[in-house]
């Protein structure tokens, strides 16, 4: 049990109201009967391909993206791009097929666009991805000058025999994790404010800056492997929340939060914020979780052990 006490600093103060977001987002989905807006990435059936379906995703990397300008570090922000997209498209069992970026600028003078758009090619060609193009939008009454906004949308295509679904989720399945390595693209506004602010340093936010990891190597092979039934990405909204969206709705997770291998930044996190804000907020070391049978557990422990993989919990 997560024991909570009181603090200044949590991401409403910093200027992202998450119950205003998820309250926005139920409404939509109800109003327009949109299941899709609870998912990691949506299902398009096609005449086309009726052996599967087509799914896509859209998304970006938050104010990690203004650092990340500042610092110079095109390569990091076309691979945060690319792995925030590509590990909401794996959640489906979807491989990617191709790629679109939006960019939205204040000028077109830095070289930091043309080296992003050059790195996103070579990271989306190691994932058989195909970059078809995308826009590029000249803002400047909207953006600062010498920044720009950066988002993606990635289309994939899934076999029938592949997909993962919540809906072959039981009591009694295992919640396996794979570490994250550090904050991956979330939570970045309480973050500068906790570095502005003078609270955390800047070796700690320096460590913030590191590229997000991708897991679809391991997703594809457990999913080849038939040993997975679904699988849940740990980005905005936290643990509990983005691991709830992989189960049946009518079952519910029991999480063990002492197995997480501890990293520096979320012990650091722990002793400033709320610990319930934290787990709502950031990963906090869990990167990426699969639901599996009981019986499956060893194995796919076994298959995943260079990425040191660990039991975070089981359905209730």
């Amino acid at each position: 049990m997560l024991q909570g006490r009181l603090t200044k600093y949590n991401y409403k103060s910093a200027g992202v109201d998450i119950d205003k977001a998820d309250e926005i987002i139920k409404n939509i989905s109800k109003k327009f009967e949109m299941k899709n807006l609870q998912n990691f990435a949506g299902f398009y059936n096609s005449d086309f391909f009726k052996n599967g379906k087509i799914v896509s995703c859209c998304d970006g990397i938050g104010s990690k993206i203004i650092p990340l300008i500042e610092e110079n570090r095109p390569e990091i922000i076309a691979n945060d791009l690319v792995a925030m997209n590509l590990n909401d498209l794996i959640t489906t069992g979807a491989k990617p097929l191709f790629f679109l970026d939006y960019i939205a600028s204040n000028n077109l003078n830095g070289d930091i666009i043309q080296a992003t758009i050059e790195s996103l090619k070579i990271i989306l060609n190691k994932y058989n991805c195909a970059l078809l193009g995308g826009e590029i939008s000249e803002l400047s009454c909207l953006i600062k000058e010498n920044y720009f906004d950066i988002a993606g949308f990635m289309v994939g295509i899934c076999s029938n025999e592949d997909i993962l679904d919540k809906s072959n989720t039981k009591k009694g399945d295992i919640i396996i994790s794979f570490p994250s390595n550090g904050i991956h693209s979330n939570g970045f506004s309480l973050i500068r404010k906790l570095y502005f602010d003078k609270i955390l340093n800047k070796d700690l936010f320096t460590e913030c800056l590191k590229a997000t990891k991708i897991y679809a190597e391991i997703i594809y092979l457990l999913n080849e492997k038939k040993l997975i039934k679904s699988a849940s990405n740990i980005t905005g909204g936290g643990l509990y929340s983005n691991i709830k969206r992989s189960i049946k709705d009518d079952l519910d997770i029991k999480i063990d939060y002492n197995a997480i291998p501890k990293q520096e930044i979320f012990e650091f996190l722990k002793k400033v914020i709320d610990i319930k804000e934290c787990y709502r907020v950031f990963n906090m070391g869990a990167g990426f979780c699969v639901i599996c049978d009981k019986e499956k557990t060893d194995e796919i422990l076994e298959i995943s052990k260079s990425l040191n993989s660990f039991v975070l919990g089981e359905v209730i």
